[in-house]
C-alpha cells in the first residue's frame, strides 16, 4: 500500500477540515532524513521554516502551510 497516494490523500483531506475550521497555518515536523515524508508535504504546499532541529523526541524539520 506503500507508494500509491493514500497517505497524501489522507493529509490532503484533513488539512482541508483544518483550514474550513478556521486554523490559519497547520505545522509538522518530520525527521530531516524522512525524504519521503517531505516530498509528501511538499507536494501538499507544506514548506521548511528554519533548520532542523533536536528536540526531547528526536531530530525534527519544523514544516508549515497556510491557507
Amino acid at each position: 500500500m506503500i507508494g500509491i497516494g493514500h497517505g497524501s490523500a489522507f493529509i490532503a483531506a484533513r488539512i482541508q477540515v483544518l483550514f474550513e475550521q478556521g486554523a490559519p497555518v497547520i505545522v509538522t515536523d518530520p525527521h530531516p532524513e524522512n525524504a519521503r515524508a517531505i516530498a509528501v508535504y511538499k507536494k501538499l504546499g507544506f514548506e521548511a521554516f528554519g533548520a532542523p532541529q533536536a528536540t526531547k523526541w528526536g531530530l525534527i524539520l519544523p514544516m508549515r502551510v497556510s491557507h
